[in-house]
């Protein structure tokens, strides 16, 4: 009787392991590859300027999300002509496996061409592709600059770029509760942001 009950306890034991096997193989969430560098690289959006402290910007809420410690080289002010400057230092030096990018709206504030941003844009892909890295861009808001998507979506198609979320403050903007003024998120706003971002980063950290 004894070795009856061992046995079935065995089997039911062998039968939850194959369960959890299956789930994890083909059902469930799969843990992020934590070794891999991610550089979230760009401005005052990156920064988090307009959050109450630093662990309040979407750049902390993927970091919190894939328990990947993402490296925040934004700065607030910047434009892509600033970005190209300080691309090695922040950036490349790090040998990133991802790099997320979010420029543009300051460019657009201070008069710059559309062609300006292009070819910096273009100089900032070059660079980041020839370390071998792959892109997320992120879309700026076309609230206020209705041809940024447009500049984008240009090099989206035209370097192939791994990820895109377009217009990254879409159901930001026009939220007061979610702004720290009105161009930028508080906490909750970039919570918000950093959810639009998760599947789109997910997908590339499987395709590492």
């Amino acid at each position: 009787m004894r070795l009856r009950i061992n046995i079935i306890e065995g089997a039911a034991i062998l039968l939850v392991i194959i369960i959890a096997a299956v789930l994890f193989l083909y059902g469930g969430p799969k843990p992020y590859p934590t070794d891999k560098v991610v550089v979230a690289f760009g401005d005052s959006l990156t920064r988090g300027y307009g959050t109450v402290s630093p662990d309040k910007n979407f750049v902390s809420y993927l970091s919190e999300y894939t328990k990947i410690n993402i490296i925040n080289a934004g700065v607030t002010g910047n434009t892509t002509s600033d970005a190209l400057i300080r691309l090695k230092s922040n950036v490349l030096d790090y040998h990133p496996d991802i790099v997320i990018l979010l420029f543009g709206g300051n460019d657009y504030f201070d008069g710059y061409s559309e062609e300006v941003i292009l070819a910096n844009m273009r100089a900032i892909i070059k660079a980041i592709r020839k370390e071998g890295a792959k892109i997320i861009l992120l879309g700026g808001n076309d609230k206020f600059a209705p041809a940024y998507e447009k500049v984008f979506e240009k090099l989206v198609a035209e370097y192939d770029i791994e990820g895109y979320v377009p217009n990254v403050l879409r159901g930001v903007s026009l939220r007061r509760d979610l702004l720290f003024d009105e161009v930028h998120p508080n906490g909750k706003g970039h919570k918000v942001i950093a959810d639009m971002i998760l599947p789109v980063l997910a997908k590339v950290l499987t395709e590492l």
